[in-house]
């Protein structure tokens, strides 16, 4: 890949702690360097900015728990419905979300939100490059962006480093030691305190987040009174918009050489992983804390399916949220999904093969 694909990235306000650990290990591989003393010189210049929020606001951040206002977590695979269950969701007055302003630049949000917050406006696409949905400054975004800045403990960073998928097995399966476990648990419930508080405290934090969908037993134990939301679609088109993904938006972060192929096969492993873990983890979840919906119900009759996700998780006031709802779903009766070509054949037999589990645990016909 050459490096003109790559216009900005997302480690532009990062530390130079979480750069020195992400260089040390993958810095043989990196071939995008111009890009690397980019990042490294949005990260000293935004330095005084980063230490002057946490000095202004820790204190106050620190004193938030989720005892009495656990979050409420959206989960499934990329590409699955999450952020159209997500969007839909957040319409919902008791609610609050991870803008994308706060998502992008985390470590600087609160002392900089009333001047960056029009302009990111501004310089942001209307809609998102993988599937033309609307966006904006203040529209609901997954955390790990903002990890991805905190900690080297992050997942997403296998979409920085494709080379590398350590991450995407320590930090989304946790197949890490016990003591990097305990530390990237501190620093996800810190994290979510400062969206907490970025959106004030009195509201339910709702996150949407794919990574979060190997992690359910862990985030159960950090938060026992949470709520999953988990949704699935026919694994086909997972496959199909999956690496669409990453040809549009994932691409873009690569700072390593990554082949077609290879996003391929590292899309068929990743979903058979992640999926695996969540059928094994969701039977330790309660009923009445986890919630199971398709895309297909979503898309057809989305007003039903939050009743019925509603219903399922004792979540209060429907009647109150239907109309925000319904004003949403009005609102965007118009929009297309992408279309795709047909699978190659070669590509069928080997989803038939690999995810053969996923279509017989959601009902999906090969």
């Amino acid at each position: 890949m050459s490096q003109k694909t790559i216009k900005e990235h997302q480690l532009y306000i990062s530390s130079l702690s979480v750069l020195w650990r992400l260089w040390r290990v993958n810095r043989k591989s990196i071939v995008s360097k111009r890009m690397c003393f980019k990042i490294l010189f949005f990260t000293i210049i935004s330095a005084p900015f980063r230490w002057l929020q946490y000095l202004y606001f820790n204190r106050k951040i620190q004193k938030i728990d989720f005892k009495k206002k656990p979050p409420v977590f959206v989960i499934g695979h990329w590409r699955s419905g999450t952020t159209h269950l997500h969007y839909l969701l957040s319409q919902d007055p008791k609610f609050s979300h991870l803008e994308a302003f706060q998502a992008f630049f985390f470590r600087v949000a609160l002392i900089s939100k009333k001047t960056m917050r029009p302009l990111l406006n501004k310089l942001m696409p209307k809609t998102r490059p993988q599937d033309n949905v609307l966006i904006n400054a203040a529209a609901p975004t997954e955390e790990e962006h903002c990890l991805t800045n905190l900690t080297h403990r992050s997942a997403m960073h296998s979409f920085f480093f494709p080379k590398n998928q350590s991450y995407f097995t320590e930090f989304h399966l946790f197949k890490t030691t016990k003591s990097s476990l305990n530390k990237w648990k501190k620093t996800y419930n810190r994290m979510l305190q400062e969206i907490a508080f970025y959106n004030g405290v009195k509201r339910i934090l709702l996150l949407k987040n794919p990574h979060n969908t190997g992690r359910i037993k862990v985030l159960k134990e950090l938060y026992p009174e949470a709520k999953f939301i988990f949704i699935h679609r026919n694994p086909y088109e997972v496959y199909q918009s999956t690496v669409h993904l990453y040809n549009t938006t994932i691409k873009s972060q690569f700072l390593q050489e990554y082949s077609q192929n290879a996003i391929s096969e590292t899309v068929i492993n990743s979903y058979k992983l992640v999926m695996k873990k969540f059928i094994k983890e969701r039977n330790a979840i309660p009923k009445s804390q986890l919630c199971e919906v398709s895309f297909t119900e979503l898309s057809k009759d989305p007003i039903h399916t939050l009743k019925h996700i509603y219903s399922e998780l004792n979540i209060a006031d429907f009647e109150k949220a239907l109309p925000f709802f319904e004003q949403y779903v009005n609102k965007h009766k118009g929009y297309k999904k992408n279309k795709f070509t047909p699978l190659a054949d070669d590509v069928k037999r080997k989803l038939k093969d690999k995810w053969s589990f996923a279509f017989s645990t959601w009902n999906y016909t090969r």
